[in-house]
């Protein structure tokens, strides 16, 4: 299998950014965001049934896909920039890079979790903390001998969120298809007005990825819980439940799951102390587990903002976890099990009921001292490798993004839905979940990234694989 790149070249807005919209100001949700590039690879087949398919080759594809895209970016125009200062976007049609390579090999053999990444620009995967300099998007076209096409979209989250990538997206496809504009949603600029963003001298540094959160040795595998493992997962939870108000509402899919891997993350912990000490120590340890989650601010402002408003309008939860655990414990019962995860589900909601109406008025404020403290706090950095904290506790840190409900299968650019969609191909970080919907839209895809001593006794967990498949 060898991916050969044919041909490089900048992609510009199809019309000169007017002089008043050049310096695109962040807001101060885009400030606090690494340059970060997220890929996200869309398989498409070679439907030779589909009217775009009939009359076009793959050079006629790339044509309509370079020119919607032109025409796109005059509506988002922001992605054609470059970050200045962490202040603004200097929005002069510097453009976006789009590559073309001819694959040889069949999709299938790339619609894997271990070559997948083979299919997205390597010098993105290579540096990706490099957005602030380079372009806010890089798009790689993937032409297949077999007619089959393969869209890596690596967008900087210096800019965007998942619901921004979404409409650009949407956007774009619906352009490709020929689409009249009043059929297409095209983005709000709102966020920098309310969150205005920080000078220079008052800015808190952004979260930056660093050795301790990459890990060592992070491998990714992907596990399938289908509609009925899902259902069964929520019922057992519902069950349990103590009738508490936050307890009261029956869990969500990504509840559910969310829970599982991380009680499962958490169990890692209790195996390694079991292997490491002799049976009969019975010395308690304090584990704590936190997990941190993006929420989307859009519809809790006052009023809302619409789903297409443009940038980063997201902000971290953490949910924290406290257990105590021996070295000779056994599995707990299955009574105990669902008890456990109907109390991880309590402590997702309460990390998202803390993002309230104070919360949001300190963000829009500019809190110095809050926003130390929130997401980007020294406690977490300090922590982020894991060990322990001031008080001898063993400390996890872990993370969960959900694109759940994210219509990314109807992303139709003239030639049929996706046959796939791969998110996450750099798998850099360890203890990481990503969430996703499958193709039929019933079942969850979770994208796991540990370190590979984690992952051996992640995978072998009976109480995961009873409703999870590999």
């Amino acid at each position: 299998m060898k991916v050969e790149i044919v041909s490089k070249e900048i992609i510009k807005p199809s019309s000169p950014i007017p002089h008043h919209l050049r310096n695109f100001k962040l807001s101060l949700l885009d400030q606090l965001l690494p340059p970060l590039y997220v890929p996200i690879v869309i398989f498409y087949s070679n439907d030779d049934d589909h009217p775009f398919s009939s009359h076009g080759s793959q050079c006629t594809k790339s044509d309509i896909l370079k020119k919607s895209l032109s025409e796109t970016l005059t509506k988002f125009y922001p992605i054609a920039g470059r970050i200045k200062d962490n202040i603004l976007v200097d929005c002069t049609n510097e453009g976006v890079d789009y590559i073309e390579t001819k694959v040889n090999g069949l999709m299938s053999d790339f619609m894997s979790v271990d070559v997948v990444h083979q299919l997205s620009p390597s010098h993105i995967l290579a540096d990706i903390n490099g957005a602030a300099e380079q372009a806010q998007l890089v798009v790689q076209v993937n032409m297949f001998e077999c007619g089959g096409v393969a869209i890596s979209v690596c967008l900087s989250h210096k800019v965007v969120d998942a619901c921004t990538a979404m409409t650009f997206l949407n956007a774009w496809a619906a352009n490709a298809r020929g689409v009249h504009a009043e059929g297409i949603v095209y983005p709000t600029f709102d966020s920098s007005s309310i969150f205005p963003a920080l000078p220079m001298e008052r800015q808190v540094p952004p979260f930056e990825p660093d050795d301790a959160v990459k890990g060592e040795n992070v491998i990714t595998k992907r596990f399938i819980f289908h509609a009925a493992g899902v259902s069964s997962l929520r019922e057992k939870i519902a069950a349990s439940r103590s009738g508490s108000s936050v307890f009261s509402k029956y869990p969500t899919r990504v509840e559910a799951i969310s829970a599982l891997i991380w009680k499962t993350f958490m169990d890692i912990d209790r195996v390694k102390m079991r292997l490491s000490s002799p049976p009969s120590t019975k010395t308690p340890v304090t584990l704590k587990s936190l997990l941190n989650f993006a929420v989307n601010l859009r519809t809790r402002l006052d009023p809302p903002l619409p789903q297409a408003s443009f940038g980063n309008v997201i902000m971290d939860a953490t949910a924290e976890s406290m257990t105590t655990a021996t070295t000779n414990d056994d599995d707990e019962s299955s009574k105990d099990f669902a008890k456990t995860l109907d109390g991880l589900v309590g402590q997702l909601r309460e990390a998202v009921n803390e993002i309230n109406g104070d919360y949001i008025r300190k963000l829009k404020d500019g809190d110095t001292d809050f926003l130390k403290s929130i997401g980007n706090s020294s406690h977490l950095r300090n922590i982020s490798a894991g060990g322990d904290d001031d008080g001898g506790i063993k400390v996890q840190v872990c993370w969960i993004s959900s694109l759940s409900r994210f219509p990314f299968y109807e992303t139709d650019f003239g030639w049929g839905k996706p046959c796939w969609i791969a998110c996450n191909t750099t798998g850099e970080y360890k203890n990481s979940l990503l969430i996703m919907d499958t193709k039929c839209g019933t079942g969850i895809e979770a994208w796991v990234s540990l370190e590979e001593e984690d992952m051996s006794i992640f995978e072998e967990n009976h109480q995961l694989l009873h409703y999870a498949k590999t």
